[in-house]
Parts: structure tokens; C-alpha cells; sequence
């Protein structure tokens, strides 16, 4: 499976981030969520390209029949759009905001025990449900956050991205070449802090063949590189919408490492691990798994 780039999208651009800040900054988020859905409705029917990559990738999940997916695409799509206008609303005008939209948080105590061992925590999520809110539950409660994102993101979008999450203690470290942000990452974990990284970006390069949906799927090892070398727990996370359209927090259960003392069969088993979670996460909730790429060849 070669590399594949994020395919662009219209909410995808920078345009898109500053218009919803914009519109959150003066109207009600009801209204934000009816201009977003309307422009998801219009992205739908035009850009066929982007759903016959999204429905592709639903089929290895819900299975491939022609109306379910379109079903399920058009759902996505207007799933990206409220979690735009809420990452909009909550993060970056009213934070306060969260948590009246926030149903529950599941796992408090894993949390919890995991942050008294003292070696950090790896917190693992995908782009799955409204990752960016993820943040806030952290630090609103007086503890800093870190994000680790790739370089090749749009630079537009990142830099409103980085900028929003520093307003509330978030800090962005960026994949860069060479190696000074992994020091970064692993003066956090020893400060006893999270760290937050995407795992679903698929890349040959440096990446272990698991199974995943059916498929042979690349995913990331540095998770588990870093967890061998700091001792973190390493902690899948997501924020989703539950059936009454508010937030529900899961703080799953630490994955357990497993170390024989051979590397290259340690890092497949648990990254194979790692992949496991993630299916039964995007199972649960495939209509909120926003990625517009290809994942698999054709």
C-alpha cells in the first residue's frame, strides 16, 4: 500500500476555519451548524471524487451496498460539518460551551491511575469524532496538554490550529526532520503530561503492516518506540457524538505492552494491538471517522 496524501476538501482550507470562527464569534451555534450542514450538502453532490474515496473506505466496515454508503457518506459529511462549527464555537469563542455539550466522560479513574505511575501518557486517537475537543477536557481541569501533528498539514490551517489551542494551554509539537521534537515529546511524558497523537495517517515509511478492516494496513510504531523508551501508558481516547448529538469522552483502558526483548516482533504485536482498538472504535462510529483519503489500493 504506497503512501497516500490527505485529499483536499472544502472544509479543508484555511478559508473555511476563519469563516466558522468568524460566524461563531457573532451568532448562535445553531446557525453555525445550519450554514456548515448546507455547505455539506452542496460538497456532497459535487464533489464525487472525495465520496467515492470516503465510501470506499466505509465499505470495509459497513459492507458495500450502494445506498448504504451513499447513506453513510452523506451522514459523514454532515457529521464533519457540526464537528467543525463546535470546534468553532467551544474551542475558540466558548469554552465553557464543552461541557454543557458534554454527556458523559468514561474512564476518569484509568486517567487517573495511569497519571499516578508518574512516566506520562501516551493518549492515542484517530480522526475519529471531534478530536480537538479532546484537549479541553485536560485542560480545564489545570493540567497542560500537548497535540503532536504531522508537518505536511495545510501550514494555513495549522497555524489556526496551533494558535486557537495555545489560548487554552494546548501545545502543538510538529513532526519536523531531525529529531529536536521528539526531545520535546519526551520532556513532556517526563513531566508527567499527556501526549496526544493521531494514529490513523497510514504511511509506509516507518510503518508496521497490521490488519485493520480486513486489510493489510500500514500504521505508526513511533507510539510504541516511545512507551519502550519512557515508560509511558499508552491510552486510546476519543470524543464522540452519542445518539441524542451530544459529546460523550472515552478514556480507555491502557494498552498493556507486551516486551519478549525482540524489538521488531514487539512493536507488530503491539502496534497490531494498537490496530484492534481502532477498528472496534470505527465500528462503533463509522459515520465519524473523517478520513477523505484513500487508505487502500483499488
Amino acid at each position: 500500500m504506497p503512501k497516500h496524501k490527505p485529499q483536499s476538501n472544502i472544509f479543508n482550507h484555511a478559508w473555511s476555519y476563519r469563516f466558522s470562527l468568524a460566524v461563531a464569534s457573532i451568532m448562535p451555534l445553531s446557525f453555525l451548524h445550519f450554514v456548515t450542514r448546507k455547505i455539506a450538502m452542496l460538497w456532497h453532490w459535487i464533489d464525487k471524487g472525495t465520496v467515492k474515496q470516503v465510501e470506499s473506505n466505509l465499505s470495509r466496515v459497513i459492507g458495500n451496498n450502494p445506498m448504504a454508503l451513499h447513506k453513510a457518506s452523506r451522514e459523514l459529511f454532515f457529521n464533519y460539518a457540526a464537528y467543525l462549527a463546535d470546534w468553532a464555537r467551544f474551542i475558540a469563542v466558548d469554552t465553557s460551551g464543552v461541557f454543557s455539550f458534554l454527556n458523559e466522560i468514561n474512564g476518569k479513574d484509568n486517567f487517573k491511575e495511569a497519571h499516578a505511575k508518574g512516566k506520562g501518557i501516551i493518549i492515542l486517537t484517530a480522526h475519529l469524532g471531534n478530536w480537538e475537543l479532546g484537549g479541553l477536557v485536560f485542560t480545564h481541569s489545570g493540567m497542560p496538554f500537548n497535540v503532536v501533528t504531522a508537518k505536511d498539514e495545510a501550514e494555513a490551517i495549522a497555524r489556526v490550529r496551533t494558535k486557537v489551542r495555545a489560548l487554552h494551554n494546548i501545545k502543538t509539537i510538529t513532526i519536523e526532520e531531525g529529531s529536536f521534537f521528539l526531545i520535546d515529546i519526551v520532556n513532556a511524558l517526563r513531566r508527567n503530561e499527556p501526549v496526544a497523537m493521531l494514529v490513523d495517517r497510514y504511511e509506509k515509511k516507518n510503518g508496521v503492516l497490521v490488519d485493520f478492516l480486513g486489510e493489510k494496513t500500514y500504521f505508526p510504531r513511533g507510539p510504541v518506540l516511545l512507551a519502550k523508551a519512557t515508560g509511558a501508558a499508552v491510552m486510546p481516547a476519543l470524543v464522540v457524538l452519542d445518539k441524542s448529538k451530544k459529546y460523550k469522552a472515552v478514556l480507555d483502558s491502557p494498552i498493556e505492552m507486551e516486551w519478549s526483548g525482540d524489538e521488531e516482533m514487539d512493536i507488530c504485536v503491539n502496534v497490531a494491538k494498537i490496530a484492534k482498538v481502532f477498528e472496534q472504535y470505527i465500528r462503533a462510529y463509522p459515520t465519524q471517522w473523517f478520513n477523505f483519503s484513500a487508505i487502500w489500493d483499488a
